[in-house]
């Protein structure tokens, strides 16, 4: 019987050098955006987007989670809660 084969080992991930240009978190959506509810008619792009009931779910995360998080939403010109609702908004999206 032969050895099972030991596979070789590769570096570590690093952050690529032109990360700030292609980031891996997902594109927000304006919040505010008629037309990204619109339809074809005109009258469509005229109405406010249909609102939705805001809950509160608390979550405890690490302090550099939160850390993370706010310097995020300082750069995207955010609210650290309109950063996160707009994170899972995408991503339940699919």
């Amino acid at each position: 019987m032969s050895e099972p084969s030991v596979p070789t080992q590769r570096s570590a991930l690093v952050k690529a050098a032109d990360a700030d240009l292609h980031p891996t978190t997902p594109k927000l959506e304006p919040l505010d955006d008629l037309s990204s509810k619109a339809g074809s008619a005109t009258s469509d792009v005229m109405r406010a987007p249909k609102k939705e009931k805001l809950v509160t779910i608390k979550v405890d995360i690490p302090k550099s989670v939160r850390k993370a998080l706010s310097i995020e939403a300082e750069k995207r010109g955010l609210s650290v809660k309109q950063l996160i609702n707009a994170i899972l908004r995408d991503r339940t999206r699919g």
